[in-house]
């Protein structure tokens, strides 16, 4: 029962900063987030007829591998977690270290899967100069 009484008390605080730190955000000045929100919407391609098939395809790659990328580091802390809380249980250590090798095992074949598809992707293109 102590631990949920932690993770409220510690969900309270976090959402309190956020609602603080917005406060804060709104009362004080720009502090050049409009100059950069400008240039960074400066550099985003505003025709989308003109850009090919290969950037198109990489843009979806390169936000798939971030999901996995996210989902492995969701891995790891659940497995953190479980391992800090195991008292001392085989079974919990046990499985948090399974936990550890099979999201690691996942990492590995996601980012050879990335290297794959780039070697093929710029031996494609190369070719076809």
């Amino acid at each position: 029962m102590k631990i949920f009484y932690n993770i409220t008390v510690f969900l309270i605080i976090l959402c309190f900063s956020f609602g603080l730190m917005q406060v804060m955000a709104l009362a004080a000045d720009n502090y050049g987030l409009e100059n950069t929100a400008k240039e960074f919407n400066n550099k985003i391609p505003t025709e989308t007829q003109n850009t090919s098939v290969a950037a198109f395809v990489g843009r979806i790659i390169n936000v798939v591998l971030s999901f996995l990328g996210i989902i492995f580091l969701i891995f790891i802390i659940y497995g953190g977690f479980m391992w800090m809380t195991a008292g001392g249980k085989e079974e919990k250590v046990g499985k948090a270290i399974q936990i550890f090798t099979n999201s690691s095992i996942g990492l590995i074949i996601v980012v050879a899967a990335y290297l794959i598809t780039r070697f093929i992707g710029n031996a494609i293109t190369s070719s076809l100069r």
